[in-house]
């Protein structure tokens, strides 16, 4: 599956303040981000050599096919199966991952920004089991009567305790017309939740 990650079908280019660009790390980058990991402790800052994909909104990157970003999805790409439902399209990793999958059927993905709609979805364009929707992820009501065998939650773009408010509704929405559901960072944003409360009980 490593090569679905590698090889995005997506196109670099640029629409309104959004750009989809390849970046590369070099060998001295890679050593320099290890050595940043050890320090850290944090292994999610290394970035081993190799050529990568970003999707950014001005200078603010949102999503790469970096490893932190695979390790956080993987859960949902083993799990995906049947009908489908993504919030957030980003890069469209994720659904490239799935769609390699032949017991996927159908994906629906929500994507607020029609700029990254504009830059991804051409790459999509011929895959019919593949529907985009110009919509708020957190405002989209599904058709009635739908229902999905897995739903993705995927729409921040860092780990924040104030991302734990939307996953909890957009999972409330989904409870009873989805099989499974995740939200991309849920546990990491939980674990700054402790980290934060024990910080105001010292």
């Amino acid at each position: 599956m490593k090569s679905c990650f590698s090889d995005l079908p997506v196109k670099d280019g640029k629409s309104g303040s959004w750009k989809l660009d390849t970046f590369e790390i070099t060998t001295d980058k890679a050593l320099t981000l290890a050595l940043r990991a050890e320090c850290t402790g944090n292994t999610d800052e290394f970035i081993p050599p190799g050529r990568y994909r970003r999707l950014s909104n001005g200078w603010d990157v949102v999503m790469s096919n970096t490893p932190m970003e695979i390790r956080t999805c993987q859960d949902f790409i083993e799990r995906a199966t049947g009908r489908v439902l993504i919030n957030g399209l980003g890069l469209g990793m994720v659904l490239h991952a799935i769609l390699q999958k032949d017991d996927v059927t159908h994906v629906t993905v929500i994507e607020k920004e029609q700029d990254v709609i504009n830059l991804v979805a051409a790459s999509f364009a011929t895959d019919l089991r593949v529907e985009i929707i110009n919509a708020d992820a957190m405002e989209y009501c599904p058709p009635a009567g739908v229902t999905y065998n897995a739903c993705w939650h995927d729409i921040w773009t860092d780990f924040a305790t104030a991302n734990l408010a939307q996953m909890d509704k957009l999972e409330s929405k989904y409870r009873d017309i989805c099989d499974w559901q995740g939200s991309w960072g849920r546990e990491e944003c939980e674990q700054k939740l402790i980290e934060f409360q024990n910080l105001e009980a010292d």
